[in-house]
């Protein structure tokens, strides 16, 4: 049975909690990927166009103590008389120099094979897009431990399929739509913690109750879920809708799937929706004025802890009225905001102290996801109704 290397994009510690959803048996290598012995359940392209974290499937080849043109060369096995290949390296280790991939192209010649490479631009790894246009034979070797573990690339990630989804949607706000769907798509997949991925329907039910313009509706219909969606914001609702209604539209849309939204304070969804219905909710919730945000490295202590202090009676109440529409079992799967000031982190502590006493448990977090500037940083936790 092939074991298999997952390659993680820019937010590896929630591309592996998603993976681990998949492939239970996943183990860290390098900080940068996971390894699995586990059978890959569908084909490796399908897999990675369910899958919002990992950017690349490998195929192991082996282990090598040393990175020397001989030993890379080996590895390269293409049935084409001509070969296009290429080196990405992950971890912590240097570049493959421009000198190994010439020695290793005559290597190749000198077996008989005609061979050209194609060498990272940018960085230590070549893109997902290189690597599928050019049809690249690509090594991937990463450090862990004082060796080196290879793989062969087998997939990547469909970055089309993304980049319409993001950006050819009738309204695409970055402003407005703060978690962009691979992160969206990360977040679903991790409050799905019981998958068959053989159906093409979850026939699950998942809720977003600060829905903005549907960005994790939409990678939630993808993936074959029933959504409902609200916002108070009536503008952004319907906004929603169009996105959902063009997505639903595609030839290649989830047949069955449906979507429900509707404008409505978040703390009051129950007032419209059915006792226990609901399987999941995900979603990233108003985390405070943006003017107070790009104000906070100036603000007063004492504002700072006020926002914090409204913020947490708004989770609170949410987190209370949407037990409210969970089914038994039902998980919550939110980001919580971090204000980094001035050296010191000011976080809505009262809402993890509090979810017992609201009827919850807590599966996993914090799972932090920002840049690393950033004032507002989000910490996503995984609830679970008792």
């Amino acid at each position: 049975m092939d074991t298999h290397i997952f390659l993680f994009g820019r937010t590896p510690e929630l591309a592996f909690l998603e993976l681990k959803t998949f492939f239970p048996d996943a183990a860290l290598v390098g900080g940068v990927a996971a390894v699995s012995h586990l059978e890959l359940p569908i084909h490796p392209n399908l897999l990675l166009s369910r899958l919002g974290g990992t950017v690349k499937i490998a195929r192991l080849s082996g282990e090598v103590t040393t990175c020397t043109p001989e030993s890379l060369a080996g590895f390269i096995r293409d049935s084409e008389h001509r070969i296009i290949f290429g080196v990405s390296v992950y971890g912590n280790m240097p570049r493959v120099s421009r000198a190994t991939l010439e020695q290793m192209k005559m290597l190749l010649e000198g077996a008989g094979k005609s061979a050209r490479f194609v060498e990272a631009r940018d960085g230590k790894s070549l893109s997902s897009v290189v690597v599928a246009k050019e049809s690249v034979s690509e090594l991937v070797v990463i450090a862990q431990d004082g060796k080196f573990i290879v793989g062969q690339t087998i997939a990547v990630q469909p970055f089309e399929d993304w980049g319409e989804r993001d950006f050819g949607r009738p309204y695409a706000d970055p402003q407005a739509g703060m978690l962009p769907p691979k992160v969206s798509r990360m977040v679903i997949n991790i409050a799905d913690r019981v998958r068959d991925l053989s159906r093409p329907l979850a026939e699950k039910s998942l809720l977003d109750p600060f829905c903005g313009m549907g960005t994790i509706l939409a990678e939630a219909l993808v993936m074959g879920w029933n959504v409902v969606g609200s916002d108070r914001d009536e503008v952004a609702v319907e906004k929603a809708r169009a996105n959902l209604r063009w997505l639903t539209q595609k030839p290649d849309a989830v047949p069955g799937v449906t979507y429900r939204l509707s404008v409505s304070d978040a703390v009051h969804v129950s007032d419209t929706m059915d006792k226990e219905s609901i399987d999941a909710i995900v979603t990233e919730p108003f985390m405070g004025d943006t003017k107070i945000a790009s104000r906070a490295p100036r603000l007063p202590t004492d504002d700072l802890k006020n926002t914090i202090k409204g913020l947490e009676k708004l989770y609170i109440g949410c987190l209370r009225d949407w037990a409210k529409v969970l089914k038994p079992r039902g998980v919550v799967m939110m980001a919580l905001p971090r204000y980094a000031v001035n050296g010191k982190t000011y976080f809505v502590k009262k809402v993890i102290d509090m979810c017992e006493i609201l009827g919850y448990t807590t599966v996993a977090g914090p799972i932090e996801y920002s840049r690393p500037q950033a004032v507002v940083r989000r910490s996503f936790y995984l609830f679970q109704k008792v």
